[in-house]
């Protein structure tokens, strides 16, 4: 009877620790595929940002560029006001 407790006892006590040792190396896998895909998610925020950045830029040629015809500058100008009258 004592026996079989402490050989039971020795199996459950394995059992245990291989479990902790399964569920941290999970975890670990887990928490390395968050870091990755934290960082591809930064990577595609900083193009979306740039490219945003070069599309401003480009409106403001094709703005610029637009004000320059006579029939449409009059809508695009920029409008200088005297406001010291």
């Amino acid at each position: 009877m004592n026996l079989a407790l402490i050989i039971s006892q020795i199996f459950f006590n394995f059992t245990v620790a291989l479990t902790i040792i399964f569920f941290g190396i999970l975890c670990s896998v887990v928490v390395y595929h968050l870091i990755m895909i934290v960082k591809e998610l930064e990577k595609l925020s900083k193009n979306i940002n740039h490219a945003s950045a070069e599309l401003a830029e480009r409106i403001g040629d094709i703005i610029d560029r637009l004000s320059e015809l006579p029939i449409l500058s009059y809508f695009l100008g920029k409008r200088t006001r005297n406001r010291k009258k």
